[in-house]
């Protein structure tokens, strides 16, 4: 006689147990395809619009004052030196901004109304201020920036309106660029009015009017001394404004050189030791404010020069690589991924059912098996009778 095995199910029945349940498994897929493609449609909708901007190192720099200014360059992380001057955008004020312009805040407490209040009905008030505070909060967590690269950002906003969503984008896109370019101008204008102040403590320098008179007749040694040491305070005076290439100073350098020889030539035949120590002096005094004040001059000469240029040319220290574009479709829930969810959920869970069942049949001592496994002949089954 045979003893009877465990019931035992094996990978090799499988296609058995799919072909006898195949009818059960198609039409769970089908209710669980059906049941998840209803979800899609009564689940809130939540849509995205965003755009992607670059900023690019030249925002961060300027031919003209980068030589003076060392603290108006780019530093080395410079993918967070650019997020956190979008992310400065995203003030208290201009999210309130948002969120009275758009109904952000109202369309939060309107779908929550009945919620709010049976909560302020059985529980103590709650401080307005705080929750204002939560509602921006979750405004500034409803507005994603992602960086691409160092340089570039995808910056989107998420809203249960597809119109909304996207004219916040459009907004945040504006304010963004808007508030980049003031701060530049800011630091520069800062800068500016930092060397006017400075400019203001310092004396205004007399610049002599250059006059170039004709050679003096050799008349002693002194009086050639006198009249170079003029040219040279003329020449000093000159370069301070201008180059070598201007008219005048060439000029002046031609009478320093005829006045240099014959100086030499008198030193040579008269033996004629000069005495420059006055002259030197008096050619020097003053040289050091003068020099500052000149220098001081160029440089918000520049930076005049750079906040002109700035104004032209705002353009081209960004570039928007995607505008704001009106969403299509929901980010969340989608409905292809929720019928493959269904289907999925459908055929696990009527496989699971099958095998379940499966299990159990050969578990039971059935009136056919048992014959088999005692190898008797089965005459038949008792009907069994319900009073």
């Amino acid at each position: 006689m045979n003893t009877q095995s465990a019931p035992t199910l094996n990978i090799q029945e499988m296609p058995k147990v799919l072909a006898k349940y195949r009818g059960r498994i198609f039409t769970s897929m089908m209710v669980g395809m059906i049941l998840a493609g209803g979800m899609a449609h009564v689940i809130p909708k939540k849509f995205k619009s965003h755009f992607v901007l670059t900023v690019y190192s030249k925002y961060f720099q300027s031919p003209l004052i980068g030589d003076f200014v060392p603290g108006f360059s780019e530093s080395s992380d410079m993918t967070s030196q650019r997020e956190s001057l979008i992310r400065q955008v995203l003030t208290e004020d201009y999210l309130d901004y948002l969120g009275n312009k758009y109904n952000l805040y109202d369309s939060r407490k309107k779908s929550a109304s009945l919620i709010s209040r049976l909560s302020d009905y059985f529980s103590p008030s709650v401080n307005p201020d705080s929750k204002l505070s939560d509602e921006r909060e979750d405004l500034r967590a409803r507005i994603e920036i992602f960086p691409i690269n160092t340089t570039t950002f995808k910056i989107g906003f998420v809203n249960s309106d597809a119109a909304v969503a996207y004219r916040v984008t459009s907004d945040i896109h504006a304010e963004v660029i808007r508030s980049l370019l003031e701060l530049r101008m800011h630091t520069l204008a800062n800068i500016r009015d930092a060397v006017r102040r400075q400019l203001g403590f310092l004396p205004v320098p007399t610049i002599p009017v250059p006059v170039v008179s004709a050679p003096s007749v050799p008349g002693g040694a002194e009086m050639l001394e006198e009249d170079l040491t003029d040219v040279r305070n003329q020449i000093r005076a000159l370069t301070a404004q201008y180059t070598e290439e201007h008219p005048l100073v060439i000029q002046l350098r031609d009478r320093e050189r005829i006045l240099i020889s014959r100086l030499d030539s008198l030193r040579s035949s008269e033996g004629y030791s000069p005495h420059r120590d006055n002259p030197q002096k008096v050619e020097t005094s003053g040289e050091g404010a003068r020099d500052t004040y000149s220098d001081l001059t160029k440089k918000l000469n520049y930076l005049n020069i750079a906040i002109d240029s700035d104004n032209q040319h705002q353009a081209d220290y960004f570039a928007t690589l995607e505008p704001p574009l009106y969403p299509s479709s929901p980010l969340w829930p989608k409905k292809g991924l929720f019928v493959l969810w269904g289907a999925t959920l459908g055929l696990f869970g009527s496989l699971f059912i099958a095998l379940l069942r499966e299990y159990f049949e050969r578990s039971t001592l059935h009136a056919s098996g048992l014959a088999h496994q005692l190898g008797l002949p089965l005459l038949g089954e008792l009907p069994a009778f319900h009073p």
